[in-house]
């Protein structure tokens, strides 16, 4: 490290902070990722001829996230024990050989075996990791989180766009090569990353290992289970939403991938300012609690009001809309997204005040695979209700579980007492085991 900083002080380069670099690469991945994104509808398409495409699509998309479910509680555990810039190392050669296994694709099962790498492939686990270790508690943890999401806005504003116009051998040679520049700036990444400020939401106990991965689990769980559950619920919705909107503007809106990937930047775009302001937007809301509870209510409106405008009984307004509904259900999208991203992301701020350092790599890794497996789950229900009915029906259906949501965490002292007063946090650190008289200290 120090010689890179001696080369930089030789080169008149900037020195960037640690949470900066961090904020590079997740630019990176989401770039990288996202340039394969809008391709893979068309490209299943392509392997897979016939009415069965649409259900191979799901499949593909409950794999991966199968994958990633077990990925991410394996990632979640190597990062509290061999370290943030090994396993940043390790996702992006990860990331770099499913992008290259998916350029020489020429069957669908080749398709599912390019997923397989990605059992390591969690960049962004990886920085809300280093996140939750370089901030204190508080909005400006918030506001590190919150940026992490416009830093993999701005990857997956071009991402999409950029993939949809070069096809799929460009983009993925492409996303290929810039995972291995992400490689070279994980270097650049200081031991301080590996470190957390002091503050005092937990007390810490530097160097001490805390047991296997169940033990770590069974000390985070009775703390955290109710922000999982909610994880779950929520990206069960959004996954089975996930799959069925690229196939709605697909097949109902005929678009093509490169107007697929165009609207897939300009979500990401609208999130980008959103997740920018995260940390101030939670303070001037009245917190976390509150805002999980209005971005819940908001999610639950706004399904509503998408399976009302393209609901027949109601006259199907959404469809009499100029060129048969497609902004109206754009402009419903864009505007759940807004909502969707902090909703996570606080809820993940909440969670790791809670845990003490050694153990934010395991919570995280947890929350990845609650993800994951809401991810796994979601899909293939999803397009399965849009073929037997509608998309109003689907919209209904997530209408009425965010509304669950909205009044469990409206109505439950258990989430409220978790969300703004953490009571039980300093019991985990006794129940760590305690560090042994020559153990390494901090440098």
């Amino acid at each position: 490290y120090y010689r890179i900083c001696g080369v930089r002080q030789f080169l008149r380069l900037p020195m960037l902070e640690p949470l900066h670099t961090v904020y590079l690469l997740i630019v990176l991945y989401a770039l990288c990722y996202q340039l394969q994104s809008p391709l893979e509808p068309f490209l299943v398409e392509q392997l897979v001829r016939g009415p069965d495409a649409a259900s191979s699509y799901a499949r593909l998309q409950s794999f991966f996230s199968l994958v990633q479910m077990a990925g991410s509680f394996l990632v979640g555990y190597l990062l509290d024990t061999i370290g943030l810039r090994g396993m940043f190392m390790v996702n992006f050669l990860a990331c770099a050989a499913c992008y290259a296994m998916l350029a020489s694709a020429s069957s669908i099962e080749l398709l599912f075996a390019s997923k397989l790498p990605s059992l390591f492939q969690a960049g962004f686990l990886c920085a809300q990791t280093a996140a939750a270790k370089l901030t204190p508690s508080g909005p400006e943890r918030a506001t590190a989180l919150g940026r992490l999401t416009s830093a993999y806005t701005i990857g997956g504003v071009v991402g999409p766009a950029l993939g949809g116009y070069l096809g799929t051998q460009a983009s993925a040679t492409l996303a290929v090569l810039g995972s291995f520049v992400a490689v070279g700036l994980v270097v650049l990444l200081p031991k301080a990353v590996e470190q957390s400020p002091t503050t005092n939401e937990v007390a810490q106990q530097p160097n001490t290992p805390a047991g296997s991965w169940v033990h770590r689990m069974m000390l985070i769980l009775p703390l955290v289970w109710p922000l999982l559950a909610s994880k779950m619920l929520s990206g069960f919705i959004n996954s089975a939403m996930g799959a069925v909107r690229p196939l709605v503007l697909k097949n109902e809106f005929n678009f093509s991938s490169s107007r697929l990937g165009v609207f897939m930047s300009a979500t990401f775009l609208v999130n980008a300012l959103v997740g920018f302001y995260l940390g101030h937007i939670t303070s001037l809301v009245g917190g976390p609690f509150s805002t999980v509870v209005k971005c819940l209510g908001a999610m639950a409106v706004g399904y509503l009001a998408m399976a009302t405008a393209f609901e027949p009984v109601f006259l199907g307004v959404g469809w009499l809309t100029p060129n048969g509904g497609v902004w109206v259900f754009m402009g419903l999208t864009l505007l759940l997204s807004i909502f969707q991203f902090p909703l996570a992301t606080t809820i993940t701020s909440i969670s790791t005040t809670l845990v003490p350092t050694q153990l934010k790599g395991t919570l995280v890794g947890a929350e990845h695979a609650t993800f994951a497996l809401a991810g796994l789950l979601g899909p293939s229900p999803g397009v399965a209700l849009l073929q037997v009915t509608s998309l109003a029906s689907v919209a209904a259906g997530a209408c009425l579980m965010y509304l669950t949501l909205f009044f469990i965490w409206r109505f439950s002292g258990l989430l409220a007492d978790a969300a703004d007063e953490p009571s039980q946090t300093k019991e985990v650190t006794s129940l760590l085991p305690k560090a042994s008289p020559d153990s390494p200290k901090d440098e």
